[in-house]
């Protein structure tokens, strides 16, 4: 067999060379691609080091657990047999199983939550404020022992803010931003790379807190139970993951790096799902 340089030379002067596409189709390309991103991110997230969870030892602290996504999480998690300590400033809404403990959390002055000033710094103090003092409360400990995770539920607003919630959009904004701040400290200041931080970043769900959302009949609004898995599945894995959920919700986090004005189009095509929102009061239903 003779090697024809110039005619290797000629295949080769420009990419991709004409066989490459014969031998490798563009189909088989983009999988390697897509599989290849997520093992790179898989890394990135997990810092590259392994962690192994024992769910006969592991205890899951859920705040926010006694209706909505957070009791369909907890409901997810003790199906497993897993042991959950539920924090709420609101009473259970379901009936606890046996691995289940249930600790209320009081509000001081409760008499002014009336208020719209009120609401609004109720907002971000369970959103933000609530967060910060889950994290220096309990990370301590898993930092010492280069163990545990931490995750974080946003929202797919905190990727791109829609009309009608745009306080809401503001705290799920700033849990994004303290998720990835906790990613990187954790590893690069406090030593802990093991520790797994994640985030859940939901688009619409089926709770109180969206009743009155107009969106088109081909839209199928989250159940709870569908975050609540999602999140025991993350759990239960043992890797730190940035999840979005539906699918559909990853287009929003690219709009970041669009011109404005293709940004703004994109909100103008939601600008009046949330406008007829009337969420519930939690404390007014006691």
């Amino acid at each position: 067999m003779t090697f024809d340089l110039q005619a290797l030379i000629s295949e080769y002067s420009s990419w991709p060379p004409a066989t490459a596409w014969k031998v490798v189709p563009p189909f088989t390309l983009l999988w390697a691609a897509y599989h290849i991103n997520q093992y790179l991110n898989t890394r990135a997230l997990n810092n590259g080091v392994q962690a192994t969870f024992d769910w006969k030892k592991e205890i899951v602290l859920v705040t926010g657990g006694s209706d909505g996504i957070g009791a369909a999480t907890v409901l997810k998690l003790a199906e497993r047999g897993t042991a959950v300590i539920v924090l709420d400033i609101r009473p259970l809404k379901f009936d606890a199983p046996k691995n289940v403990h249930y600790y209320r959390c009081d509000l001081t002055n409760q008499s002014e939550l009336k208020s719209v000033a009120e609401t609004l710094r109720r907002t971000f103090a369970v959103n933000n404020l609530g967060l910060v003092w889950a994290a220096q409360t309990f990370l301590p400990d898993m930092v010492a022992q280069n163990h545990g995770h931490f995750l974080i539920m946003a929202s797919q607003t905190a990727h791109l803010a829609t009309a009608g919630v745009v306080d809401y959009a503001a705290t799920k904004s700033a849990a994004l931003a303290i998720y990835e701040g906790l990613q990187t400290e954790l590893r690069h200041i406090y030593r802990a790379p093991a520790v797994r931080v994640s985030c859940v970043a939901p688009s619409a769900v089926q709770t109180k807190m969206f009743r009155g959302i107009q969106t088109p009949a081909s839209v199928t609004l989250l159940k709870p139970s569908d975050v609540g898995s999602l999140v025991a599945e993350i759990l239960w894995s043992g890797r730190a993951q940035n999840r979005m959920t539906p699918a559909l919700a990853y287009i929003s986090p690219p709009t970041r790096a669009l011109p404005d004005w293709m940004r703004v189009a994109f909100q103008d095509l939601g600008k009046d799902v949330m406008s007829t929102l009337s969420p519930h009061q939690p404390m007014d239903e006691e």
